[in-house]
């Protein structure tokens, strides 16, 4: 069973069966709502059918003016009246006067009456030949045709009024003959007549009953002329069309945001591992291919983080190695002459002082040489001078040392934030680089520039700290010196590591190192996250 429904956990699937829930779900509700509606819903009698027969097919055919003071119109519409008359008797049809055919057996009398409930004209025509006709003329017509006068009346009326309700326009008697009248509209739509009917024996108009007709009968307000139902029920197909769209829309936003929510969070991880943090991971156990891919990264971040372990341990595997083949190098060496120097010494205290003397001398330069080259090699793990005072102090008291080392004049100057604002504390790491930077920085002058005078100047504001040194050497080209690897690169990479600018400039009488670091910088990196964490381990100390 898990196989069965193991592809709907993709996100494809998901995807496609979110808007195929709207066609197979949502449209059929729509639809299975409308067609209740039409069960439900009457179809309209044959005597309503009628109406709407004479309303939409019959009126437009009445020739106008429908005035009963006018002899020459009440002519036109007692020809019309006659014609319409004939053509329902399937005998005497006429093809050529395309009038359209009641739903009734036999068409008793059909008369026209204008505003005043004036007959205008009729089938069959009246018998007097007075040129105006009064409104009594109406009642007495009626009486004359044996049409029930209060029950026409009554739908007469109705008709005068615009009704709209088709229960009020239509009568059926008991002997049969059914009344119907429908108002004669002018083209604003303005009752200016009525259309009256008196036939027998109505038959259903299947057309009248058909599936569309019924669905818009419900619908306030309209009456649908046969043959027009699907061009009236087009519009509402349309809004119907629109409501299931408008349900899709919804469900996919839905269903967008909620992966847009998934993704946020990968996005959010993706940035806390870009600056080192592994320990953040993604919280999604959905199956499909974001649950996934939420789990190959967090099994990636956790392999990048042993990996940078490793990276530290070998890193300081490779320190202790290289301070023990300098140590091997250099101090076992040069311990191993002193030993030699103080036995020579000691052989020559007896018969020969002044040999054992010189032996002495040189065995004190050869331990004075070896302490230095320890202060080296200690110096190159973590300054000394940096864990018992702060930066500035050891900047001040390395440059005291190497000018007296040197020869060289050394001059240090000291900037401070502006008054009001406190010096914000340096992080170890900060600390560290730039005074190995000044050391890189001197060595140099020292083994290359020829310098007689050095100027350190220190400045630090709220926001950074600036390293300047500057000496007064024979320069040298930047290209060519870094090719021959006089350690500018080394300085640049430690205070860009730390998010800051390093920039040199060097011609005959002046040499300018400066590097500069941001204070809102931190760690870029795991490994230097673990130096910081380190210095500040030893700082404590």
């Amino acid at each position: 069973m898990q196989r069965v429904f193991q592809p709907f956990h993709k996100l494809q699937w998901q995807l496609s069966l979110s808007y195929l829930l709207v066609v197979v779900i949502a449209t059929p509700i729509l639809f299975g709502t409308g067609l209740a509606l039409v069960t439900l819903t009457p179809s309209p009698t044959p005597a309503q059918q009628l109406v709407q027969l004479l309303s939409h097919s019959v009126m437009p055919l009445v020739p106008h003016p429908i005035d009963s003071q006018d002899a020459a119109a009440r002519s036109r519409l007692n020809v019309w009246a006659s014609n319409f008359v004939l053509n329902q008797h399937p005998v005497k049809e006429d093809k050529s006067l395309q009038v359209p055919q009641l739903n009734a057996a036999e068409t008793l009398a059909v008369v026209v009456i204008d505003s005043a409930g004036r007959v205008a004209g009729s089938n069959p025509a009246l018998s007097s030949g007075n040129t105006a006709i009064d409104p009594a003329s109406l009642a007495f017509f009626l009486q004359k045709l044996r049409i029930n006068g209060p029950a026409a009346q009554q739908v007469i009326q109705a008709a005068l009024a615009n009704e709209q309700n088709l229960t009020k326009l239509v009568n059926t008697l008991s002997d049969g003959q059914t009344l119907a009248a429908a108002p004669l509209l002018d083209t604003r739509q303005d009752v200016n007549g009525v259309l009256f009917v008196s036939v027998r024996g109505l038959r259903n108009d299947p057309q009248a009953s058909s599936l569309l007709s019924k669905l818009l009968v419900w619908l306030p307000g309209r009456e649908v002329q046969p043959g027009t139902e699907f061009t009236t029920f087009l519009p509402y197909a349309l809004l119907l069309l629109l409501i299931c769209s408008v349900i899709g829309t919804i469900f996919g936003m839905l269903t967008a945001r909620r992966i847009t929510r998934r993704l946020q969070r990968i996005t959010s991880a993706a940035h806390a591992w870009s600056e080192g943090n592994f320990q953040v991971h993604v919280s999604d156990q959905a199956a499909d291919e974001l649950g996934q891919l939420t789990q190959d990264l967090n099994r990636m971040a956790q392999h990048i983080e042993k990996l940078f372990g490793a990276q530290q341990q070998l890193a300081s595997l490779e320190e202790r190695q290289r301070v023990a083949r300098d140590l091997h190098d250099s101090v076992k060496q040069q311990a191993f002459a002193l030993t030699l120097l103080i036995g020579a010494a000691q052989s020559h205290l007896l018969d020969n002082l002044p040999a054992a003397q010189t032996q002495l001398q040189k065995a004190g330069e050869l331990s004075d040489q070896i302490r230095q080259e320890l202060t080296a090699i200690l110096q190159q793990l973590r300054p000394v001078a940096l864990t018992e005072q702060n930066l500035q102090t050891a900047l001040r008291a390395y440059l005291a040392q190497w000018s007296q080392q040197t020869g060289t004049v050394c001059e240090y100057q000291a900037t401070s934030p502006s008054a009001g604002t406190e010096a914000a504390a340096l992080h170890p790491a900060i600390e560290e680089a730039l005074f190995r930077v000044l050391q890189e920085a001197l060595g140099n002058v020292a083994r290359h520039s020829q310098a007689s005078r050095v100027q350190v100047q220190f400045a630090q504001e709220p926001d950074q700290v600036c390293l300047r040194i500057t000496d007064n050497g024979k320069g040298f080209a930047l290209e060519q010196a870094t090719d021959n690897g006089h350690g500018l690169a080394n300085m640049r990479e430690r205070v860009e590591e730390y998010g800051g600018t390093f920039h040199i400039s060097s011609m005959a009488g002046e040499t300018v190192v400066t590097g500069c670091i941001s204070l809102a910088q931190k760690c870029r990196d795991v490994e230097s996250e673990k130096a910081c964490e380190r210095t500040d381990h030893h700082s404590s100390r």
